[in-house]
């Protein structure tokens, strides 16, 4: 299914497998709540009331995507006007601009894809009047200075060489091209460098008053607004945005594709990266559900056949995925995307192609139907629980249909979907003259193939707290608006409690926990999470590894118990620790393909000289080759304890009934952990400058400076320092408007990273090589006045207004989110509601307190 783009496919599909959707979900916006209005000028408005948290969501979109750009097509045009939309009107600056955006903390954002461009921002729901304007009058009164055009040609131009050393994104982008040979879908969104360089300041704003009218346009809000009120509130928003005539776009039709097609490129990777695809139908399509349930029991859960068969069983690939993309724009796509040696390229394909003879020939069960359509059903509700997700699925079906039900209707047809329709679409769609196959391989190796929250979020977060005889902590939560239990278990460990000889250990041992436990193998294991539509999830960090699993409400006890089984009884079995060896050294060999891997790796190396944070949680290929199944027991035997574990069981339960069922299921869990002192790494005596040659197209620099530990109350103010830097969450603050707006970087950003022992404080930069030292020179300037002068009220009100604004969005709103915080802050013996302090703790931070720590 496609409603937005390929990437967020998987998110938004839902289902009802056993029972009907009619019941409704509490996380879910009912379509006979939502109010649509279609004004006479043509602009479309939608308002969705939801007081789950006190958090709007505003998207204004707009149907103006690469498909649509017609004599410009190829260029990026959409790509570029909506980076220098909010750059400048008749009324305000970009620095006012920038300025009011901070106000409500910055978090507002744009992106354009094929077929629109959508400009959204989330904040808390007292900032909706200031949201409101902004983006309204940044849409409907864009200038575009030519000083700005400028700035944000630089800008796109490192992107632009920055997506050349990304393989997923020339992987896809060669799949479109060598997919498409008359549909303007086959263009990069972002445009190619050379059509790109040709665009004028004039042809944007041609672009942008010929795109941007009310016909074209639908605005959505959604959140702890009054519907009547936001309605009224966004009309008065957009009474002077006129109707004007926009002429109808027709795009070419694709012939059809009568042989297969191959197109492999070579690229400066360690890793393959293999795409397979097969033209399928557009959105409107009745063959759409059917598959969409396919791609499911392909490639949606550990036990959907592709991933067990080709990832677990035949060891052929790193990573495998499968998604059925279905545009409303034209002809879908049905893609099978794997990570693997390039030697393997060709077994895989015919790995593959078994698997679909095998779909073709018979019927899958009903019970493989069933567990399908549940994780499908687990991946909606999953998708739908902040303000910002419920606001993309309303614009996507508005923008896709018109239909603000869609979705529901949606669900209904693939409960529908019979194991017969399965087979039938998966022989008519995935035939080899349909087929297009797209490498990206190794070079040489082608030819193979702000105020803190008030009281309406305190009222949300009722944690009770409780601990075990044998010293399990556990915390619970009941959610009110929520369909899901997020269950999750954190020890005290991870990277921090490994020696160089086993680094990569927790991480190896957190795979394993996932493939199998002593009554249950890898696949049955697979098998029970899926027939849940569970999500599991296991890894490790800094200071910590976990085991997550999220399933519906109704599946807390079976959930609970797959927990309970994972962490108690795991099997270890030597054949698969080799396979999930070697799948760990496949995944540090694909990271180093990653543009900030090296270079960050290499601050870290030499900003710690022994302490373990100097390592990555992967390990080396050394380390982790060198790794046996005796030092996995070894790890879990010293720190899988009772006393080392905090276990919350967050959504909507009673405590009393989720403490009963964690007493039965940890009952005869015992034993206590004797932790290792870890010596803390003198200071540096002078600073490391390092540089590392690479053959990328981008230069890339990071500065590392020793931070404080996550119990020190210097970490509230290094988080306000980081606002003033960088943005927090979002990009801006001072680098961001330095280097940014001098079109120096495509990416420049900050960030505070918390550990047990003291952490670091990096920042970074992505640039064209020729501006790396003029980035390096702003870069240290900024840093140097910040040790020098304190900051302004004006920029520190701002600053902290951008922290608290994130905490409140980005990590409150889930029952997942804040079971995650509440377990740090008991593991990390700072409480386990210290989390609910952070807004207070940073209005407290001073100028002072932001130069002092500056200074250290």
């Amino acid at each position: 299914m496609h409603i937005e783009r390929l990437e967020i496919a998987a998110a938004i599909c839902a289902i009802v497998a056993v029972v009907g959707f009619s019941n409704g979900f509490a996380s879910m916006i009912r379509p006979d709540k939502v109010q649509l209005e279609r004004l006479p000028s043509g602009l479309t408005i939608a308002v969705a009331e939801d007081h789950s948290a006190p958090v709007v969501a505003v998207r204004i979109v707009v149907r103006a995507g690469s498909i649509y750009e017609q004599e410009y097509s190829g260029s990026g045009i959409s790509h570029f006007v909506e980076h220098v939309e909010s750059d400048g009107t008749s009324r305000m600056t970009k620095g006012q601009i920038d300025k009011l955006a901070d106000e409500f903390g910055g978090l507002i954002n744009a992106y354009t894809t094929s077929d629109h461009t959508c400009y959204h921002a989330v904040a808390p729901s007292r900032y909706f009047d200031k949201v409101l304007f902004l983006l309204s009058h940044c849409y409907t009164d864009a200038t575009f200075p030519e000083k700005e055009v400028d700035t944000q040609r630089g800008i796109i131009e490192s992107e632009i060489a920055k997506d050349l050393d990304e393989p997923m994104r020339v992987l896809w982008r060669q799949m479109m091209v060598t997919m498409f040979t008359r549909h303007p879908v086959r263009y990069a969104t972002i445009g190619s460098k050379e059509l790109f360089s040709q665009l004028k300041r004039d042809d944007l704003v041609r672009y942008y008053r010929r795109m941007y009218v009310p016909e074209n346009t639908i605005v959505v809000v959604v959140g702890d607004v009054k519907q009547s009120e936001a309605i009224s509130k966004v009309k008065k928003a957009f009474e002077n945005f006129s109707a004007r005539p926009l002429a109808p776009i027709v795009l070419p039709s694709e012939p059809p594709q009568i042989q297969m097609r191959k197109s492999v490129v070579e690229m400066d990777v360690n890793l393959a990266y293999l795409m397979l695809g097969y033209r399928t139908v557009p959105l409107q399509h009745p063959d759409l559900y059917a598959l969409d349930v396919l791609a499911a029991i392909l490639g949606n859960g550990r036990s959907a056949r592709l991933v067990q068969s080709i990832k677990y069983e035949q060891c052929l690939v790193q990573d495998i995925t499968v998604t059925s993309w279905t545009p409303s724009f034209g002809v879908g796509g049905f893609f099978i995307r794997a990570a693997l040696s390039a030697e393997k390229i060709d077994k895989t394909i015919a790995a593959v192609h078994e698997q679909l003879d095998a779909l073709k020939k018979a019927p899958v069960s009903e019970s493989e139907l069933n567990k399908a359509k549940k994780l499908i059903k687990s991946d909606y509700l999953l998708g739908v629980e902040t303000m910002e997700q419920k606001a993309r699925l309303l614009a996507s079906d508005i923008l896709a249909t018109g239909d603000v039900g869609f979705s529901y209707g949606y669900l209904d047809r693939i409960a529908a979907v019979s194991a017969d329709q399965v087979m039938a679409v998966a022989q008519k769609y995935l035939k080899q003259d349909k087929l297009t196959v797209v490498a990206v391989v190794p070079t040489g190796k082608g030819a193979s193939g702000a105020k803190p929250a008030g009281k309406k979020m305190a009222k949300k977060h009722r944690i009770e707290s409780s601990t075990l005889p044998n010293g399990l902590r556990l915390l619970t939560m009941k959610g009110e608006t929520t369909s899901t239990i997020s269950i999750d278990a954190y020890f005290l460990g991870g990277t921090r409690y490994e020696t160089p000889q086993t680094n990569g250990v927790a991480n190896l041992m957190a795979q394993l926990l996932l493939r199998g436990t002593k009554s249950r193998t890898a696949d049955e294991l697979a098998l029970a999470i899926d027939a849940l539509g569970g999500k599991v999830s296991a890894s490790s960090d800094m200071n910590t590894f976990h085991v997550s699993l999220e399933v519906l409400q109704d599946d807390l006890e079976a959930g609970l118990g797959i927990v309970a089984d994972i962490i108690l009884h795991p099997r270890f079995d030597v054949e698969e620790f080799k396979r999930q060896q070697k799948n760990a050294l496949a995944i540090i060999r694909r990271r180093a393909d990653f543009w900030f891997v090296k270079p960050r790796q290499a601050m870290l190396s030499n900003l710690y000289r022994a302490h373990p944070y100097r390592m990555s949680k992967y390990g080396t290929l050394e380390s982790v080759a060198k790794l046996t199944v005796d030092d996995v027991w070894d790890y879990y035997d010293s720190y899988v304890k009772p006393d080392n574990l905090v276990l919350a069981v967050f959504g909507e339960t009673s405590s009393e009934y989720a403490s009963s069922l964690v007493k039965k299921f940890f009952a005869e869990f015992a034993g206590r952990t004797i932790r290792p002192d870890i010596a803390l790494d003198p200071p540096l005596a002078k600073n490391v400058e390092l540089t590392v040659p690479t053959g990328w197209k981008q230069a890339v620099v990071f500065y590392g400076f020793r931070s404080c530990a996550v119990s020190d109350d210097d970490k509230y103010a290094l988080e306000v320092l980081d606002a003033v830097l960088s943005g927090a969450y979002s990009p801006g603050g001072r680098l961001h408007a330095r280097l940014r707006n001098a079109k120096l970087v495509y990416l420049v950003h900050a960030y505070n990273r918390l550990g047990v022992d003291p952490g670091w404080f990096s920042v970074y930069a992505s640039c064209l090589p020729k501006n790396l030292k003029r980035v390096q020179r702003a870069i240290a300037e900024e840093i140097i006045r910040m040790v020098k002068e304190p900051v302004g009220d004006e920029e520190l009100r701002i600053a902290k207004g951008m922290c608290m604004a994130n905490e409140q969005v980005h990590r409150l709103q889930t029952s997942s989110q804040q079971a995650v915080a509440a377990c740090l802050g008991e593991l990390y013996g700072l409480g386990y509601d210290s989390f609910l302090e952070y807004g207070k703790k940073i209005d407290a931070v001073t100028a002072a307190d932001v130069l002092s720590v500056a200074r250290k």
